[in-house]
């Protein structure tokens, strides 16, 4: 799993579900991280938080859903609830709520 998000906190969180659930995972701060991460691993799942320092994550999300050899999942994640739509129409798989609030909803 590759979760490209800027937050020390919320990367965290998902570190410990990705540690519960028995996923590996792969961390990138920056969607320039997230590029050069792409370049060499090819992650079954991707969880994009929308606003990093270098971007917007809607523009990687499109990117990789255009990408022949696309993670299986890409999985959009925002604290604005609002934002899900904008998420499926950018071509995400699903959504995530942040906090997540539990293992069950990872």
């Amino acid at each position: 799993m590759l979760v490209i998000e800027d937050s020390k906190f919320a990367c965290e969180a998902m570190r410990l579900h990705c540690l519960r659930s028995g996923a590996g995972i792969r961390r990138a701060d920056s969607l320039r991280s997230a590029r050069r991460h792409l370049k060499v691993y090819r992650p079954s799942v991707a969880i994009i938080n929308i606003g990093l320092p270098d971007g917007n994550g809607e523009d990687l999300i499109k990117d990789l859903v255009e990408d022949t050899s696309r993670p299986l999942i890409v999985l959009r994640t925002s604290g604005d609830q609002h934002s899900r739509d904008t998420a499926m129409t950018a071509g995400a798989d699903g959504f995530l709520a942040k906090p997540i609030a539990s293992l069950a909803a990872f």
